[in-house]
């Protein structure tokens, strides 16, 4: 079994024992994810602890430019995310707070992100991910660009 299968399976005891055995807990897997990245967004919250103790790095990111962070927040992850937003940029962590909140999962003890005027959670989620890809897009970074093409397929499906 591979730490990729332990992980996605939340098997705790699995995890430790191939990290013990030297297992990288950084290794990109497929899309460019890493460990972390999939225990967060299925919510293994012990899984993430032990990787995060294992030496995983909370900053990575994937092909689409998502750190774990992000990946558990749009998955509503809020458990999760509290482990993560310590080790996180303070724009990760506001989009993270909106994330969570627009899946109805607000984290518990975190100071809340700035209240959103005006249109519903599609609408601002759209506009949010419009204006991060347009200045990533400026500055030469295309993930962003990637994450609001993803978006807008995403919620074609839903209509």
């Amino acid at each position: 079994m591979s730490l990729f299968d332990a992980v996605s399976a939340g098997e705790l005891a699995r995890v430790q024992a191939l990290l013990a055995e030297g297992e990288d807990p950084n290794l990109p897997g497929e899309r460019g994810r890493t460990p972390l990245m999939v225990a967060g967004e299925a919510g293994h919250v012990e899984v993430v602890r032990a990787l995060l103790a294992a030496g995983a790095e909370p900053f990575l990111t994937d092909e689409l430019g998502e750190t774990a962070l992000l990946i558990a927040a749009a998955h509503g992850q809020a458990e999760v995310c509290e482990l993560l937003l310590p080790h996180a940029s303070e724009d990760d962590r506001d989009l993270a707070r909106r994330l969570l909140r627009d899946c109805g999962r607000p984290p518990g003890e975190l100071p809340p992100a700035p209240p959103d005027e005006g249109p519903g959670p599609s609408d601002s989620r759209r506009k949010l991910a419009s204006v991060s890809a347009y200045v990533a897009n400026k500055l030469g970074d295309d993930g962003p660009t990637k994450r609001l093409a993803r978006l807008f397929r995403s919620e074609k499906g839903r209509k």
